[in-house]
């Protein structure tokens, strides 16, 4: 798939971040972009920046873990557009925090958007490709949370390790119909997705403290989301089977395979609780107010 003009390209929490970028990106390369997202109006403005521009979306709202409302989007995009050449699963979102700090509910929650929401993008428009006989590309974003344990991350790293394995399982079945599918593992990025984060906590103190933290450290070091984007529709035009994305995600991804007890080892050295005693430790109580209140600024602006 060596162009995209005037494909039909649709991309799931496409919002903000990650999302947003890449219907930017491949509005630029001449696709009809369908916009969706859980919140109408974040979808709306992204239609509205690529129109400004000069490109053709069209927004949706949706909530990708329900399966009638996705069942009815994609009834809805193939009365209205056709079948899709490339559908990028990318609607995500994160909890911190303890597993036994976990409901139900936030299981539900979190597997209903990460891994449900991937299976019912890839399920209906997957057959509307498949039946239209044109080929086609799905991306399903994962993270290298799918192949290496992150402290306080269960949850999250368990949705995005069924996410991935279905997606590498899905590829297998999709083979010979011209249809390709891909996992895209995207590094840290900055985008809404830390401040967004729902925290789930016991005594209140170190899991907040640890997200501010990490939303300071992706102001100040994550790639921008428009990174990633530029790349996904690279990947989209190639079809690979795994695609970690940029380059500190391959490096990631690779020592999360090859040596999976290196790999819970460095994640026992991350774990919140340490690291964030350990700045107490070594930096003097001035510092570590100073950096506190750095890291509530970011959240704040964020």
């Amino acid at each position: 798939m060596a162009t995209f003009e005037n494909k039909l390209v649709i991309v799931t929490g496409a919002g903000s971040g990650i999302g947003r970028a890449t219907a930017e990106r491949f509005a630029v390369q001449g696709a009809r972009v369908i916009v969706s997202d859980v919140n109408g109006d974040t979808a709306k403005d992204t239609v509205d920046r690529i129109e400004a521009r000069g490109g053709k979306a069209y927004p949706y709202a949706v909530d990708v873990s329900d399966v009638d409302a996705m069942e009815a989007f994609a009834a809805s995009v193939h009365d209205a557009h056709g079948a899709p050449a490339v559908v990028v699963n990318n609607a995500g979102f994160t909890t911190a925090g303890p597993f036994l700090g976990h409901t139900v509910e936030d299981w539900n929650r979190i597997m209903g958007v990460n891994f449900w929401g991937v299976v019912h993008g890839s399920r209906l428009f997957g057959r509307q490709m498949i039946e239209a006989g044109r080929g086609g590309r799905i991306l399903n974003v994962t993270s290298p949370a799918a192949v290496l344990p992150i402290p306080l991350s269960t949850a999250y790293c368990t949705s995005k390790a069924a996410a991935q394995m279905f997606t590498e399982c899905l590829r297998l079945e999709f083979a010979g119909t011209g249809v390709g599918v891909t996992a895209v593992l995207p590094a840290f990025i900055n985008t809404g997705f830390y401040p967004n984060a729902q925290v789930v906590e016991t005594d209140g103190k170190s899991v907040g403290r640890g997200k501010n933290l990490s939303v300071l450290a992706a102001q100040l070091i994550a790639r921008s989301p428009e990174t990633v984007a530029r790349n996904i529709v690279r990947i989209a035009a190639r079809n690979p089977a795994i695609a970690p994305t940029p380059f500190e995600s391959r490096i990631a991804c690779t020592g999360g395979r090859v040596s999976p007890a290196g790999a819970r080892l460095a994640a026992r050295m991350m774990d919140i609780d340490s690291l964030v005693g350990l700045v107490d430790r070594i930096l003097p109580a001035s510092a570590v107010r100073r950096l506190d209140e750095a890291a509530a600024r970011a959240v704040s602006k964020s």
